[in-house]
């Protein structure tokens, strides 16, 4: 317990101390099977802050010297740049600070929440059409289309959190977006193998830089699009905390034929 107050990091094991097959090993066992789990989310939670603390950083210095220079400058040209990125710099301290403390609240609610049988080409289905619609309402002209590639009778369904799952192709439909420009296309494909289903995310953006495209899934990832302010870096690795919650995996690569970015989801069939 005392370890546990001083947030160590070593983990404490009652089995070392209670070594017992009756109703009392049973209960220490639950007992240190739930202080591990509160020593993993204490870790995480002051992990989270300190990146969100150094997230911040940034934005703050640049809104600090806007707003000295603004009230030394009498240019009207001069204050309308300085008002912007003013503006701008408070849209990402906001966007930081709503996405973390939501990324808090669904991490604790994960727990609580049941899994069932869910038809995933309907959610896909039903969170692309909003999509569509959004686009046409903001006069964007990017096509999203739906291949399936489905044969097996089961193949529409896995075990998972439907709100959740909405979250994640929301988010990576939303990650393409943003880095598509008008008259482009997003490609969704679903396949199955004997396992799994399979999502698959084209578009024919500019594709990634880094050697690595995996970064993209680490929190406060730093290479995004202009409308920064609406994207704070922790979108996908939300999406890649859902999935991993489904027992699936996610990845990301450039398109070898085409321009352009691809994620690839694989999701537990259900069985």
């Amino acid at each position: 317990m005392k370890q546990l107050k001083k947030k160590s990091n070593k983990n404490i094991d009652i089995k070392n101390f209670f070594v017992r097959e009756d109703e009392i090993g049973k209960l220490t066992k639950s007992i240190d099977e739930m202080t591990k789990e509160l020593q993993k989310r204490t870790t995480r939670a002051e992990t989270f802050s300190n990146d969100l603390a150094h997230e911040i950083r940034n934005p703050l210095a640049s809104l600090k010297s806007a707003s000295e220079l603004l009230d030394k400058t009498t240019e009207k040209m001069e204050s309308e740049k300085l008002l912007k990125i003013i503006n701008h710099d408070a849209e990402r301290i906001e966007r930081l600070i709503t996405d973390y403390s939501q990324m808090l609240k669904d991490e604790a609610s994960w727990s609580r929440e049941q899994m069932s049988k869910v038809n995933l080409i309907e959610i896909i289905t039903n969170v692309t059409d909003d999509f569509r619609q959004d686009l046409k309402n903001q006069n964007k002209k990017i096509n999203i289309s739906i291949k399936k590639k489905i044969v097996s009778k089961n193949g529409h369904y896995i075990l998972g959190i439907e709100n959740r799952l909405e979250q994640v192709i929301a988010n990576l439909l939303d990650n393409s977006i943003s880095f598509s420009d008008d008259n482009k296309k997003i490609e969704i494909e679903v396949e199955e193998t004997s396992n799994n289903l399979v999502i698959l995310i084209k578009d024919e953006g500019p594709g990634f830089s880094e050697t690595s495209p995996q970064k993209i899934f680490k929190r406060f990832y730093s290479n995004r699009p202009k409308s920064f302010g609406k994207h704070s870096g922790l979108g996908l690795n939300i999406v890649k905390n859902i999935v991993e919650l489904h027992e699936g995996t996610i990845s990301a690569s450039n398109r070898l034929n085409k321009g352009g970015a691809q994620v690839e989801v694989l999701l537990p069939k259900f069985s």
